[in-house]
């Protein structure tokens, strides 16, 4: 029988590699979240920490009642998986109580350009490889895809949300599609402290054409768009409110939006 350090170390142990490969323990954001949700449970007990165990669950609380995965849901749609988005919020949580080492804590002068990001992003597109050219290596990858950022003062962390899609091309007399996984994946949407999810959430131009299809700018028109941008959009707005087919639908996802 082992013993509870021996337990403990299997269980930090498996824990590098749950946030390595988190498809591999999980099929969906919610079973995600079970997992590493009874991980933490079964930690804080040993330790004796189960006030800071139920803290966390009080702060993952604020991401509704369909848990973590359900603002990512939301907004991209309920046929994906989250569960890299789901691991990362809780990597934030076990690193803050010890359990979860990162490869780098960024210094004052490493994360004043993190705190630009909304002007660093603009309405543009960049992938994977830009971000860690820019920023540096990350704290920590959760998964493939996704890239975490962490303080050294023991602040909140910034994650950059990679997605890549899946191309098929048909090829003429095979009789089969081809493929495969961007090996550089665009980055979706970035994710900065604040007091909600929303308000901390900052859409790449993919990202914006993920939630809201191409004509994202019509409803949602940037910060940065000139006057005659926001005139064409007011009067596109117009002649939509005219068409009921049109001003009937939702707005939460375009009815173009390839996703």
């Amino acid at each position: 029988m082992r013993s509870p350090k021996e337990l403990k170390q299997q269980w930090l142990t498996e824990l590098v590699w749950l946030f390595a490969r988190p498809e591999m323990y999980a099929c969906s954001g919610r079973e995600m979240q079970s997992v590493v949700d009874r991980r933490l449970q079964d930690l804080c007990f040993l330790d004796d920490r189960d006030d800071d165990h139920t803290r966390i669950r009080e702060a993952v609380s604020s991401f509704g009642k369909l848990g973590v995965d359900g603002p990512f849901a939301a907004i991209f749609g309920e046929e994906h998986r989250y569960t890299a988005e789901v691991a990362s919020v809780y990597a934030e949580f076990y690193h803050q109580l010890g359990y979860l080492p990162v490869d780098r804590l960024l210094s004052p002068a490493e994360w004043s350009p993190l705190l630009r990001l909304p002007e660093w992003v603009a309405d543009r597109d960049f992938r994977r490889s830009e971000v860690e050219a820019t920023f540096g290596p990350p704290s920590l990858r959760v998964g493939k895809r996704l890239l975490c950022y962490a303080p050294a003062d023991a602040g909140r962390w910034v994650f950059f949300d990679c997605w890549g899609d899946l191309p098929r091309r048909y090829e003429p007399g095979q009789g089969c599609f081809t493929g495969g996984f961007d090996t550089d994946p665009l980055v979706r949407d970035i994710r900065i402290p604040a007091a909600s999810f929303e308000d901390g959430l900052i859409l790449t131009l993919y990202g914006k054409v993920l939630r809201w299809g191409p004509g994202w700018w019509i409803h949602h028109p940037s910060p940065t768009a000139t006057a005659e941008q926001r005139a064409i959009a007011a009067q596109l707005r117009r002649v939509e409110s005219t068409d009921p087919s049109q001003a009937l639908k939702s707005r939460t996802r375009d009815s173009c939006d390839p996703q």
